[in-house]
């Protein structure tokens, strides 16, 4: 078993801004406000950080298709909806009527953890914007 992992000044404050945001950031938003209290933060940091924090289930990162990873500080089953224009990413309410990881999970030999959802379409602003 490794050491305990050093607590940081940094890594709390990327975890604290991720947690903050309810608009899923990139690693650039999560750079570009750190280094207001942290000059000297590099992107690389910010990027080793924001996967340690991701293996360790503090934060969950989202791909997305066509936009950069996003971040996400609702660790907490939920679905997501990015829209294929603006590539906003928002939460949206999901309860599903079975539990995906059982019923999929009875025919795969296998063991599933976890799952994401992502529902993919047009925002209300970019839907109202093509008419």
């Amino acid at each position: 078993m490794g050491a305990p992992m050093k607590n940081s000044r940094q890594r709390n404050a990327i975890l604290e801004c991720v947690m903050r945001h309810h608009d899923h950031p990139t690693a650039d938003i999560i750079y570009q406000e750190l280094r207001e209290s942290f000059p000297n933060i590099s992107l690389g940091t910010v990027y080793r950080n924001l996967s340690l924090l991701t293996s360790l289930g503090k934060i969950m990162k989202i791909t997305c298709e066509n936009h950069a990873d996003r971040f996400d500080g609702q660790t907490k089953p939920h679905a997501h909806f990015e829209c294929k224009s603006c590539g906003c990413l928002q939460d949206i309410p999901f309860k599903p009527s079975i539990h995906p990881q059982e019923e999929i999970g009875a025919g795969f030999d296998g063991i599933i953890s976890d799952y994401t959802i992502t529902f993919r379409g047009y925002c209300a602003k970019c839907a109202k914007n093509s008419d």
